[in-house]
């Protein structure tokens, strides 16, 4: 009873972590304050700390609960650190209010696309050494919508250097993903 107690008061945590983060509080729609503080301010507080104290209570539930439940403590921290990491770029472009209506500027729109696929890059590093496959299908997710971005939203958006720089970044990214499965198969063939 107390393990079946315990995982339906994760699954209900889980579920309002996202609701109040990603809805409800999120600075994006509220344009409360983040702080003053450039880098140990709310954004911090509020979603990189859950980040890391969900991604320690997936690795160790790992063998000790079910499989979804790992992968879905996995998954929120996923998300709580990719929110962190494109609130702080977008508090580092409009300051201690990030509402969503003040707008969007060239670097800013160049520098989620960075972002994001350095967080792509960085989770499918994470998830061969952990061994995660809901880590390395959040990487392809993260990547899939970084490219999504960079043909529907920075080829209409960003102008001259900052769109080629863009295409060029991607492009790269993509063929390094690409070697790095390719020996990753390579190294399993030969191990199999």
């Amino acid at each position: 009873m107390l393990r079946y107690g315990s995982m339906a008061a994760g699954v209900v945590s889980a579920g309002l972590i996202v609701i109040q983060h990603f809805v409800v509080l999120n600075p994006l729609v509220t344009d409360e304050s983040t702080g003053t503080i450039p880098f140990f301010n709310l954004l911090f507080l509020a979603y990189l700390l859950p980040a890391i104290a969900a991604g320690a209570l997936a690795l160790y539930v790992r063998d000790k609960r079910p499989r979804w439940y790992a992968a879905m403590l996995a998954l929120v921290a996923a998300l709580l650190a990719f929110a962190y990491a494109t609130l702080s770029v977008r508090r580092l472009f409009k300051g201690e209010f990030i509402g969503l209506w003040s707008g969007l500027g060239q670097l800013e729109t160049y520098t989620y696309s960075a972002l994001w696929l350095v967080i792509g890059v960085a989770l499918l590093a994470a998830g061969v050494w952990l061994r995660s496959q809901v880590l390395r299908i959040a990487s392809a997710v993260l990547i899939a919508v970084a490219v999504l971005k960079v043909f529907l939203f920075d080829m209409s958006e960003l102008e001259g250097v900052l769109r080629a720089l863009s295409f060029i970044g991607l492009g790269a990214v993509l063929i390094g993903i690409g070697l790095f499965y390719q020996r990753l198969l390579t190294r399993a063939a030969r191990e199999g």
